[in-house]
C-alpha cells in the first residue's frame, strides 16, 4: 500500500492535485499544529526532569562535565523523538484508523472510487506527506522546548547560570545529532501513517471491527516506533 501510494504521486500527477494537497494542509494542521500544546507541555515537563536531575545529581560524583552529553542523549536522541512519535500515535495514528475504517463501513471509499478517483491518491498518499512532515517539524520544536523551555522552569528549583548551560550544551550538542533526531521522527512519521491507513483499510463490513483494527494499529506503530529507533541508535552511535 505505502509505494502504491507513492506510485500514485507521479503516475497519477495533475489528477485533482488541488484536493489532494488540500487534504495534505489539512493533516498538517491536525497532526502538527493542533498537537504543539501537549508537545508543549510533556516537552517542558521532560525538559524540566531532566535537568533538575543531571544538575543535582552529576556533580555528586564529579560528573559536571557529563551535564551536557546526558541532555543531548536523553532529550536529542532518544527520548524526544519517541515522546513525539507515541504523542502522534495516539493523537493523529488512532483518528487516521478510526477515519479509514468508518469511511469503508459506511461505503465511502466505494462512492470515492465510482468517482474516478484512486483512494491510495486521495486517502492515503496526502496522510503519508501530512503525518510525515508534522513529526519531523514537531521533534525540532519538541527539541527546543525541551532544552531551553525546561531550562527555564528548571530555574525556579536550582541555581545553573545560563552560559554554564550553552556551555555544556554547546560541548556535546552537535549537528549529527539533530540529523540524526530529523531522521527517526521522519521515519516514525511513514511508519505511523503506513501502519494506520493500512489497518484502517483492514475493515471489512462492522463497524465493531473498527476499535479493534484501531488497537492494532497503536501496538503494530509503538513495536516498529521502538524498533525503528534502536537500529538508528545502533548504527549511528554504537
Amino acid at each position: 500500500m505505502f509505494c502504491e501510494a507513492l506510485k500514485t504521486a507521479w503516475t497519477e500527477r495533475g489528477k485533482s492535485d488541488k484536493l489532494v494537497w488540500n487534504v495534505i494542509f489539512q493533516q498538517i494542521l491536525f497532526t502538527g499544529v493542533e498537537a504543539m500544546k501537549v508537545v508543549t507541555i510533556i516537552a517542558l515537563l521532560l525538559g524540566f526532569v531532566t535537568i533538575i536531575q543531571t544538575v543535582t545529581q552529576l556533580p555528586k560524583v564529579g560528573g559536571e562535565a557529563l551535564i551536557g552529553k546526558m541532555l543531548v542523549l536523553v532529550v536529542v536522541r532518544e527520548l524526544g523523538p519517541m515522546l513525539t512519535a507515541f504523542i502522534i500515535i495516539g493523537r493523529s495514528g488512532t483518528a487516521i484508523a478510526i477515519e479509514i475504517g468508518n469511511m469503508i463501513v459506511n461505503h465511502e471509499i466505494e462512492a470515492i472510487e465510482m468517482m474516478g478517483i484512486n483512494p491510495l491518491r486521495f486517502i492515503v498518499l496526502p496522510r503519508l506527506i501530512g503525518v510525515t512532515i508534522a513529526v519531523a517539524c514537531l521533534s525540532l520544536y519538541f527539541t527546543i522546548v525541551a532544552l531551553f523551555g525546561g531550562f527555564l522552569f528548571s530555574k525556579f528549583f536550582t541555581f545553573y547560570p545560563f552560559p554554564v548551560f550553552l556551555d555544556h550544551l554547546g560541548s556535546a550538542f552537535g549537528v549529527w545529532d539533530l540529523t540524526v533526531n530529523i531522521m527517526k521522527c521522519t521515519l516514525f512519521g511513514v511508519i505511523v501513517a503506513a501502519i494506520c491507513c493500512y489497518r484502517g483499510f483492514t475493515v471489512k463490513f462492522s463497524s465493531t471491527e473498527v476499535p479493534q483494527v484501531t488497537t492494532k494499529a497503536v501496538v503494530g506503530s509503538i513495536y516498529v516506533c521502538f524498533l525503528i529507533n534502536a537500529v538508528i541508535t545502533a548504527f549511528f552511535y554504537i
